[in-house]
């Protein structure tokens, strides 16, 4: 589909300033729109629903009905279609924040920036060419489930209001009225089906997740039953004061399954989460491995287990334990794309089948599915955080039978889980994998030095102000001969546990020195920044150690930051404030990690020496979702402003994400929207993408 021309498109401007309406429309008339304009708000109301254009610029303060009452009252109108651009000559953050919450899309402040401006009009133009083709290919979608004979249903959770659509009572087989509650429709469903039901409508209703259920409505009159399938999905955004609501399709699929016994079903299946069972999951991997292409392509097979699972029965139930499984399994099946298999194997534990096109294909998904994990789960109004442990194996690589596969990947579980690590995968043969232990990994770490297996990546840092990147983190991988790249999260608790971390502590602090003084000798000088591990800060030979690798490299050290995380500096406070001070006294940078989540005193923060404040992606991750996140990144940079502190936000992933963090006064921000971390050679084309500043 083709996009607009400006000559097509309609502007209003809305603004009680003659001399700006005079501009805005001047210049924007220059770049092909047509601009109308409105005095004041309530007549730019009425404008917007005479010629409804295609964006909205709007001042905030007005006589009368000001900017966000006026953008309040055309988005329950158009509920978020058209883009609105505030103008404000404010640059405070209640302001800004106002202003999206009345739903603004974005905001410029005044004196107007009007090249800025015609940047902006042109992204939120193009945003919103792109969401209405994401809603006519979703009308699209619906028109054909319509003709696949599909019904459809909607039930609001604080309400129990279970609405369906027109042809529900056909489909469904019901000669009365169609049940109108959750309540009402679960009296009709089987009684040996009526708990599972409950469970996933349930879980939805806790949190956001997909539902795929099948379930027996039996006949009244006589002894046969009809096979009903659900299928749902918790709205991802709800207005604010509208209730909770799930939207969803029905089948009636009796005719399909008159020739599959409903005892077949229940002995392939899991009653609890209504996924499948062992037996049923070595079928389907089985016949995937039959069918794999020969060239490529791979079956990861993976045993995922959920640690200490038992203390949440402990402490809430037995009720609460199951409410957990259902929202895991559900969590797993709508993050797994492509999966081939997935199977509740044992009490906490879960099998997963991923296809992938090669072996780093297949692992990029299941760590996408593991990260979901981490994100907690709302449990009758509680939040619960899970920790999970998985054990993988590849077929055809470490095998060709399914069940064989799974034992390793279930060994290989039980193998990370002793030896501290997130994941671990199979060594291939199924009596050395079982004797596989933590002695081997250490014999590999400390070989890993000395044949220069480890590496250094990194992940830039773009200044918002000039949108150039400013600096990079490094970041150690060992790139392991067998096991490929292996994710520090496994490997750097051993080397402490086996005092090695001195040793490639030092390395890292030579290498990242190397680096900086090699970008600084190109001309693109990049601050670079070095994680500080517990042992090595803890260490009486930490400034020595410093000071050898800069001296060195005979780097500027002021290039150098130098990263401890928030709950490492508050151990021993005093020492740290005594050990950053004088490093900062020989010009290197010094950053606090993972700020927000640790128990920091802010006496202490205001006598500690830094120079960035790091916000934990823990907040950024949900920054778009929930006021509390964005009170507390509010209140992060109002602090470092006021110290003159950089801060600098991690896990930054999404435009959006981006437009957030900049509205509420972050100085940087780093994460997979800009880059993921990669090796040095790949710095420069980041660099020509974006430019290099100086921090």
């Amino acid at each position: 589909m083709s996009s607009p021309t400006a000559a097509s498109l309609t502007l209003l401007a809305v603004d009680d300033d003659p001399t700006t309406r005079k501009l805005v429309q001047a210049v924007l008339g220059k770049q092909g729109y047509r601009v109308l304009v409105a005095e004041n708000g309530a007549s730019g109301v009425a404008a917007f629903l005479e010629h409804r254009p295609d964006l909205v610029l709007m001042d905030v303060q007005m006589p009368g009905v000001d900017g966000f009452e006026a953008c309040g009252q055309i988005r329950r109108v158009d509920h978020d279609v058209t883009p609105i651009i505030m103008l404000t000559g404010s640059e405070d953050l209640e302001s800004i924040e106002r202003a999206f919450t009345a739903g603004a899309t974005d905001f410029i402040t005044k004196p107007i920036n009007f090249p800025l401006l015609a940047q902006r009009v042109r992204y939120a133009l193009r945003s919103s060419e792109l969401n209405r083709e994401v809603r006519g290919t979703r009308q699209r979608q619906a028109s054909a489930r319509r003709i696949a004979g599909l019904g459809f249903w909607e039930w609001t959770v604080d309400t129990d209001k279970l609405e369906w659509s027109e042809d529900g009572s056909t489909l469904l087989g019901l000669d009365n009225e169609l049940p109108t509650t959750l309540t009402a429709l679960l009296q009709l469903v089987h009684p040996g089906d009526r708990l599972r039901v409950r469970q996933s409508f349930a879980a939805l209703g806790f949190a956001a997740g997909k539902m795929d259920i099948e379930f027996r409505l039996p006949e009244k009159a006589s002894s046969a039953e009809r096979i009903i399938t659900m299928t749902g999905e918790r709205a991802d955004e709800t207005e604010p004061g509208q209730p909770v609501r799930v939207f969803g399709a029905f089948q009636n699929v009796t005719d399909s399954r008159r020739t599959q016994a409903l005892v077949d079903y229940l002995a392939l299946h899991d009653e609890l989460t209504g996924l499948a069972n062992r037996r049923m999951f070595v079928r389907q991997v089985r016949e995937v491995l039959t069918s794999l292409d020969l060239g490529n392509d791979v079956v990861m097979v993976c045993w995922i287990d959920l640690a200490r699972f038992h203390r949440v029965n402990d402490a809430l139930g037995e009720a609460a334990g199951d409410a957990l499984l259902v929202q895991v399994a559900q969590r797993i099946k709508s993050m797994s794309t492509g999966y081939v298999g997935l199977a509740r194997v044992g009490g906490d534990e879960f099998a997963l089948a991923l296809r992938g096109a090669n072996e780093q294909d297949a692992e990029d998904k299941l760590e996408r599915i593991l990260l979901s994990l981490d994100n907690p789960f709302s449990i009758y109004g509680q939040e619960i955080f899970v920790s999970v442990c998985a054990g993988l194996a590849l077929g055809p690589q470490h095998g060709h039978e399914a069940e064989q596969l799974l034992t390793l990947a279930k060994d290989a579980q039980q193998h990370a889980r002793a030896s501290g690590f997130k994941t671990s995968k199979t060594g291939g043969n199924l009596e050395m994998n079982r004797s596989f232990g933590s002695l081997d990994v250490e014999l590999d770490l400390r070989r890993a030095l000395q044949s220069g297996q480890f590496e250094l990546h990194y992940q830039p840092q773009l200044a918002l102000r000039t949108a150039s990147i400013v600096g990079v983190e490094s970041l150690l991988r060992w790139n392991h001969p067998t096991r490929g790249m292996v994710s520090p999260a496994q490997f750097i608790p051993l080397l402490e546990d086996m005092g090695l971390i001195h040793e490639v502590g030092a390395w890292v602090l030579g290498e990242a020195c190397r680096q900086a003084k090699l970008w600084a000798d190109a001309g693109t000088p990049l601050r670079v920044a070095v994680n500080l591990s517990p042992r090595q800060f803890l260490g009486s030979d930490l400034k020595d150690l410093i000071l050898d690798a800069v001296n060195r490299a005979q780097v500027d050290p002021s290039l150098i930051e130098l990263e401890i995380t928030e709950s490492l500096a508050m151990q021993n406070p005093d020492r740290a404030i005594e050990l950053l001070a004088s490093l900062r006294k020989l010009g290197f940078k010094v950053a606090i990690d993972d700020f927000g989540i640790g128990h920091s005193s802010l006496e202490y923060l205001l006598q500690f020496p830094i120079d960035t404040i790091k916000i934990d992606r823990a907040f950024v991750k949900r920054v778009t979702e929930t006021e509390a996140d964005r009170a507390i990144i509010r209140a992060i940079t109002a602090i470092a402003q006021s110290l003159q502190l950089t801060t600098i936000a991690e896990g930054v992933e999404t435009q959006r994400q981006c437009d957030f963090m900049e509205a509420l006064g972050a100085t940087e921000i780093q994460g997979y929207f800009i880059s993921k971390p990669v090796p040095p050679s790949d710095i420069g084309p980041k660099l020509s993408q974006f430019g290099a500043g100086k921090a």
